[in-house]
């Protein structure tokens, strides 16, 4: 497989994985479990909005940076990309770890969602870590590829 083709499927892979991981918290977060519960203030709403609209407003600059070849487009910008959406996955499961200390839940009783057996969210962010990884393992570019 020639560099070209693997810089390709990192670039869709990436590009896959960063959609979800932008695009579905965005859509959960203006459920009735999120900012739409009467059981959340009006400053928690806030922060949830800010942060929904900046992850999707960042989704397009970041799809750039991955396909524009006159900007970046490279292996390296496509990983540069993808490590930026690890940062975002490992920032949930690091809340995760520190649910306890800091009374936190992955949801609320009665909402969980299941995939598969798993955790909705933790499912989705699982599958985004993988796509991720497999991105930047496609585009290293190997000197085999040169051929």
């Amino acid at each position: 497989m020639t560099h070209a083709t693997k810089l390709l499927i990192s670039k869709v892979l990436v590009s896959l994985g960063l959609a979800l991981l932008m695009l579905v918290p965005f859509l959960v977060a203006f459920s009735t479990t999120h900012i739409g519960s009467p059981d959340w203030t009006p400053h928690a709403r806030f922060h949830l909005a800010a942060s929904s609209f900046g992850h999707v407003l960042a989704l397009p600059i970041m799809l750039y940076a991955i396909w524009c070849k006159t900007l970046f487009g490279t292996g390296r910008s496509v990983r540069l990309m993808a490590y930026l959406g690890l940062a975002y996955v490992l920032g949930v499961f690091i809340a995760g770890t520190f649910r306890q200390k800091l009374g936190l839940e992955y949801y609320d009783l009665g909402q969980q969602v299941l995939i598969m057996g798993f955790d909705g969210s933790i499912f989705i962010k699982g599958l985004v870590f993988v796509i991720l990884l497999l991105g930047i393992f496609f585009s290293v570019r190997r000197g085999a590829d040169n051929i």
